[in-house]
């Protein structure tokens, strides 16, 4: 007789070997008692150490760890989750890709890992269409995805300012990335983008220019703003007016700042020192001017935002531009993030870092 392993008879025999070895698993396993009797403390002891290791003694702790590694313990982490009622989960929400995200992100991830937390990125905008992906959605996605707390990155759109209602409402912490909050009872943490606009303003006043082009980054950028608003304040007082036929489009992409350059520089008035919102802006713009005669240095400066070092150092003529401290902005953001989860009520829940500037060859004198 052929045994037929498709047949119903071969099905519930296999559904029977898979309980039974799941059984004996389950019986062999070892479990918190086993660590507890091993490591000669008491259940609770463990227990605690599992929630929280800092709440035993280092001794405890040392002899907890010690049995864990003896007998292959393996935590159970949905029990404690549902005895904690902690996940141990980040969300970053954030609104697109790019160098600097991609720096912060690792950086976040890196300070969450340390503190015993894993984090997931989720996108509020489509990367390939902009559109919001969250907008009427937030409140059941934040429920479902068992989250302790958020780090969001809002860009400046009544869709983002939503988000912060719901995040207001959701009832968990959260820490406003990357931009600045009238109201001071949000934890955030933010570059100071005003002073990077208004020290480009300075190096180039100071090597005698008055004569300037911007190129934006996304208009809907918080960053892009205070850049402008920064840059433009400062040479207004020096009587210098930056009025939009002064002004690209650049969208924070060098191919976009490339196309719209070479269909501006036709017509652009005299200058002599561009300002870019960031370094792949800046390297659109050089190559335009080049396409259409412009020298740098010897015609114009320009300088970039962002000190990227895989190329900025390496552009002809190399990029000045500023270095944000993304690692310790990164860092500070989740660590506040942890600060509140653990109920401290004595932090700093404002910090702004000061962008520092990186001069090269692309600035110089006035022609």
């Amino acid at each position: 007789m052929f045994f037929n392993p498709s047949s119903e008879k071969c099905r519930r025999i296999q559904l029977f070997v898979a309980r039974l070895l799941f059984s004996l698993y389950s019986v062999t396993m070892p479990n918190q008692r086993d660590v507890a009797r091993e490591a000669h403390l008491s259940s609770a002891t463990v227990s605690r150490y599992l929630t929280d290791p800092k709440s035993v003694s280092p001794k405890a702790a040392a002899r907890i760890q010690a049995a864990i590694e003896k007998i292959s313990y393996k935590v159970d982490y949905s029990a404690q989750c549902l005895k904690t009622g902690r996940y141990y989960h980040i969300g970053i929400l954030a609104p697109g890709i790019g160098p600097f995200y991609w720096e912060a992100f690792s950086w976040m991830q890196w300070k969450l890992n340390e503190e015993g937390y894993f984090s997931t990125l989720f996108y509020t905008r489509d990367v390939n269409t902009l559109d919001h992906s969250y907008r009427d959605r937030i409140p059941p996605f934040l429920n479902k995805r068992q989250l302790d707390g958020v780090i969001f990155f809002p860009l400046l759109s009544r869709e983002d300012d939503e988000i912060i209602d719901n995040l207001i409402n959701w009832g968990h912490p959260f820490v406003i990335a990357d931009r600045t909050i009238q109201n001071a009872s949000f934890p955030q943490v933010s570059m100071n983008n005003y002073a990077g606009g208004w020290k480009a303003a300075e190096a180039f006043l100071e090597k005698g220019h008055r004569e300037f082009l911007f190129i934006w980054g996304r208009h809907d950028s918080p960053s892009a703003h205070e850049r402008f608003r920064g840059f433009q304040d400062r040479l207004q007082q020096d009587g210098i007016e930056l009025g939009p036929d002064r002004q690209i489009d650049g969208e924070y992409q060098a191919e976009t700042t490339y196309r719209n350059a070479l269909k501006k520089l036709d017509a652009a008035p005299r200058f002599t020192a561009v300002f870019a919102s960031n370094d792949a802006s800046a390297i659109g713009f050089i190559r335009a001017a080049a396409e259409k005669g412009f020298r740098c240095p010897q015609e114009y400066s320009i300088i970039g935002y962002d000190n990227n070092l895989e190329f900025s150092p390496f552009t002809t003529p190399p990029l000045a531009s500023f270095k944000q401290p993304v690692a310790e902005f990164s860092r500070t953001a989740a660590g506040l993030l942890l600060d509140i989860l653990q109920g401290k009520s004595d932090v700093n829940r404002q910090r702004i870092f000061e962008p520092e500037f990186i001069d090269r060859e692309s600035l110089s004198h006035a022609p």
